[in-house]
């Protein structure tokens, strides 16, 4: 597990909170692994309140599970939450990208910022060698998403979003390492961008879409390979009757 540097304005408890959150988002903490309190207290050299504290808050958001008798895991990949997210975004960016092609609003500066984000992505891929490097990446992303939801006062929604994807999000980790990802990732945000440029409703279908197929593309592939780091409904319910 990587240790990061404790911010100025942080107590302990959102120091570890932040510290485990990374660790597991960026798969240095595998999907099914088993976690300690005490090896936790050692590594963070506290005592056992603020580490509960973090634990609780993991726990909410769906990335740690403790299991009667066995003990605290983090969460496996969850595909019916990775599956639920792409279908509300698939929604709700069609519609904003609908909104923001039909809003008067002149959207120059709006490209600008979007182009700007572009180039820091393509950056990003040409040294991506690493997860850190892909969390890079993804914040990068949703960034892209949020200056388009903001230009129609819906930034708000997008927050809602990125915050339930955590399942999503270590999904892509698992997905994006191959370099046809990366690109494809690139291109889909040139094409949104022509898209607004252009002011063309009819390819906002075509382009959201493309994304939830590059999705199912990927999933028989990564079960082969990580099957051990994902719940699937069949796996739930054999978790259920073992732990009955």
């Amino acid at each position: 597990m990587k240790l990061l540097a404790q911010r100025e304005y942080e107590n302990i408890k959102e120091f570890i909170y932040r510290t485990l959150k990374y660790n597991i988002m960026t798969l240095f903490l595998k999907p099914g692994e088993k976690i300690s309190e005490s090896e936790l207290q050692n590594f963070f050299n506290t005592s056992k309140s603020p580490i509960r504290e973090a634990l609780v808050k993991l726990k909410e958001e769906k990335l740690i599970e403790a299991i009667p008798q066995k003990g605290t895991f983090i969460s496996k990949i969850n595909l019916k939450l990775v599956e639920n997210t792409l279908f509300i975004r698939k929604i709700l960016e069609k519609e904003v990208l609908r909104l923001v092609i039909l809003s008067p609003l002149d959207k120059k500066v709006l490209i600008e910022k979007l182009n700007e984000n572009l180039l820091l992505i393509e950056k990003i891929i040409k040294e991506c060698t690493c997860n850190e490097k892909l969390v890079e990446l993804f914040n990068l992303d949703k960034k892209f998403h949020e200056i388009i939801f903001k230009f129609v006062d819906k930034g708000e929604i997008w927050n809602i979003i990125s915050s339930s994807s955590t399942h999503y999000e270590r999904f892509r980790v698992l997905e994006t390492p191959e370099q046809k990802t990366l690109l494809f990732i690139l291109e889909q945000h040139r094409r949104i961008i022509e898209i607004i440029k252009n002011g063309d409703v009819s390819l906002i279908e075509e382009t959201i879409t493309l994304h939830g197929e590059n999705f199912l593309n990927s999933c028989n592939t990564l079960l082969t390979k990580y099957n051990s780091y994902f719940l699937t409904e069949e796996k739930k319910n054999e978790e259920v009757v073992a732990n009955i």
